[in-house]
């Protein structure tokens, strides 16, 4: 029998073997084969147990390697200490995937970091892939593999349908398919793919872009592991008109503290996370809820405004999505003076108009809906309807629903909220591909993700920068460079620096501030405090040469005292800047998705209002510039209200310049910041700046 496909042996095996099966009543390892044949499995079941002949009423194997027929699968429930042996045994018997249920490998620390790396090995080297370890297993339903001890197998039936799960957290399986399936919503395939040790991810959703029963893939993950596939995964799915929804953890410190105890995993920046997604068309989600109900909204994607019609038989529940829309910039258009006439001359209606749009209990029949829905869906400045379902929702579901599904398939994304629970009305709403959400929240999330949606990005032809970047960042004596070496660095990448000397003793001070123009900055030059303001090494706004030898003694006087082994090399002399506004200009390396650049508001506003943009890195002008349109505090360099504009494109080329250390051929750069850089009327300046390099 020939080797099957990675697709087929993950979710068609033709044979499956159970690598420490029982019979205990209500041990996971006794539950899995009586799982498989009660949801319709119709392979060969193969138990292993070294102390059993015999298990559910056929022959049971000592050790994988006793196996003589083939064999596609194998599910590992032992003691970490005996995965090994038995991965060797799957290479010698040709399996193609081995799935380890247990845990305590790199989740737990550096030993089980270590048997995690030496069972990777083994099974590298054996041509046999492994998911896992420390997973719950794979659950099929089209077709039907019940590949997992997770008790919502009980269930006699599994609901079907489009939608296929890549979860990093194992329990979740069960909280999908129990979930959705009470709205209404079918599964395909759902994997735990727990530590990731070989299979990751990306690489399970790319089967899955090639599998006729899937229409969307779900991810809930605690971090990403395989940043590059996961994009060009998007990028495939994308083109065969499959979106990826993923809630990701680390919206909060909190929850990266929770992630990294959890899976052992690196959690990354979250803004970081999110320009990734958003540059690969991946939607992500912030309730998780929404990850399951919203597919339906994503069925026709293209570009939209953030625009909705909320249109409701129950003032309150409408409110709640008007509120929390508008928390999330949605904009909740009314309809037009003309179409309230319409509705008034042609159907004696008269809703309540505004950012809710009210049907009100006297007109609450399937024609006035309906008449309403229709005027909601022709207007030419709302992008999606959302229908805010009330009592009727339980009561008269399909009544109650009819005039959205009717409806559905008119150039706008539709969805309902319902406000009791309706178990029958979610039924009528899935079985028509309509988007039906159980909180105002999930369905402003779902609705704030479909209009903030856009296409994966093409990665544009950046040029790098030239070959002085590259010498400058040979010059530099240590991991972070002092402000001389940095600043060589963001001259080289052509951002316009302010006029400074270095002096090495304090009696050339005053001569070399004379040269540049009074005031002037004096800032001490040490590699042992790189942090100088910390240090007491700057002096600012200094008006003469007595102001200069007065800084210069003080500075030295200060170091002396509180780091008295510090060297101090000399001084740097930098005339004082002025400007329309200060702005922090930054490149780093994300320990998930790689080179970042990030625009926000300069000096000490810089971390205490978190106003920033962020990017992958390169980015064109064109991104940019979206940048400096995102950050709230440069309105004032944008001409908000007349007040004088900055120099934006000067901003804007400073922010390709930075971001172009992505492209160095030389060092990395794993972090790099100018902060302020001062934007003038016509012209921008950096002042301070740091530059640091990998080890």
């Amino acid at each position: 029998m020939s080797k099957p496909s990675l697709a087929d042996a993950l979710f068609s095996p033709r044979s499956v073997a159970l690598v420490g099966a029982g019979d205990t009543p209500g041990k996971n390892n006794s539950k899995i084969y009586e799982y498989l044949n009660k949801h319709g499995y119709t392979g060969n079941i193969f138990p292993v147990n070294p102390t059993r002949d015999e298990l559910y009423g056929v022959r049971c194997y000592h050790r994988v390697g006793d196996i003589t027929e083939p064999v596609d699968q194998v599910l590992i429930m032992t003691p970490p200490k005996t995965v090994p042996d038995i991965i060797r045994d799957c290479a010698k018997i040709g399996a193609s995937v081995a799935t380890v249920f247990t845990a305590n490998f790199a989740e737990v620390g550096a030993d089980g970091r270590a048997l995690q790396e030496e069972i990777v090995e083994i099974a590298r080297n054996g041509g046999v892939r492994l998911i896992g370890p420390n997973c719950i297993g794979i659950i099929g339903i089209k077709p039907s593999l019940a590949l997992t001890a997770n008790s919502i197998m009980e269930l006699p039936e599994l609901p079907k349908g489009g939608l296929s799960v890549i979860s990093q957290s194992g329990s979740l399986l069960g909280t999908f398919i129990s979930r959705g399936g009470d709205r209404g919503i079918g599964f395909a395939k759902l994997v735990s793919i727990g530590n990731e040790c070989d299979l990751t991810v990306a690489e399970v959703a790319d089967t899955l872009v090639d599998d006729p029963e899937t229409e969307a893939i779900l991810l809930f993950l605690e971090t990403i592991r395989d940043a590059d596939r996961l994009a060009a995964v998007a990028r495939r799915a994308h083109d065969a008109g499959k979106p990826i929804i993923v809630y990701k953890l680390g919206q909060s410190e909190a929850a990266n503290a929770v992630a990294a105890s959890h899976t052992g995993s690196i959690t990354g920046s979250n803004e970081a996370v999110d320009a990734f997604f958003r540059k690969h068309g991946i939607v992500r989600v912030r309730h998780f809820e929404t990850l399951y109900e919203m597919p339906p909204l994503l069925q026709d994607r293209k570009p939209r405004k953030l625009a909705a019609s909320v249109v409701t038989t129950t003032g309150g529940g409408g409110a709640m999505v008007v509120d929390n829309l508008s928390l999330l910039g949605v904009d909740c258009r009314p309809l037009s003076d003309q179409a309230m006439q319409r509705l008034a001359s042609e159907h004696g209606i008269n809703p309540q108009n505004g950012p809710l749009i009210d049907v009100t209990f006297g007109n609450a029949n399937s024609g006035a809906i309906g008449a309403i829905l229709d005027e909601a869906l022709a207007a030419e400045d709302t992008d999606l309807i959302v229908f805010a379902v009330g009592s009727s929702a339980r009561s008269n579901p399909d009544l109650t629903v009819t005039p959205l599904i009717e409806r559905k398939g008119r150039g706008k994304p539709l969805c309902a909220f319902l406000v009791p629970e309706g178990d029958e009305a979610y039924a009528l709403l899935a079985k028509a591909g309509i988007a039906g959400f159980g909180t105002p929240e999930a369905c402003a999330d779902g609705i704030h993700a479909t209009l903030s949606w856009r296409p994966p990005h093409e990665d544009a032809d950046i040029a790098p920068p030239s070959r002085a970047v590259t010498e400058a960042l040979k010059v530099g004596r240590g991991q972070t460079f002092d402000e001389r070496e940095s600043r060589a660095v963001f001259e080289a990448l052509g951002i316009p620096q302010a006029p400074m000397r270095f002096v090495p003793t304090p009696e050339e001070a005053p001569e070399g501030a004379a040269e540049i123009g009074y005031p002037v900055a004096v800032k001490m030059v040490s590699a042992d405090l790189p942090h100088k303001t910390e240090a007491g090494g700057v002096v600012l706004g200094v008006e003469d040469s007595v102001g200069v030898a007065a800084a210069t003694e003080s500075i030295r006087r200060r170091v002396s005292v509180d780091n008295p082994d510090a060297t101090i090399e000399g001084f740097l002399l930098q005339r004082m800047e002025s400007g329309l506004a200060e702005v922090l200009l930054g490149y780093r390396v994300d320990s998930l998705v790689g080179p970042t650049v990030v625009l926000g508001m300069g000096g000490v506003l810089a971390e205490i209002y978190k106003d920033a943009a962020l990017r992958l890195a390169p980015v064109t002008l064109a991104e940019a510039h979206e940048m400096i349109e995102e950050v709230s505090g440069l309105a004032m360099i944008r001409g908000y209200r007349s007040m004088p504009k900055g120099d934006l494109d000067g901003l804007a080329n400073a922010v390709v310049a930075i971001s172009k250390l992505a492209l160095v051929d030389g060092p990395t750069v794993r972090e790099a910041e100018v902060n302020p850089v001062i934007v003038k009327h016509d012209a921008v300046v950096g002042v301070d700046g740091l530059v640091i390099v990998e080890d």
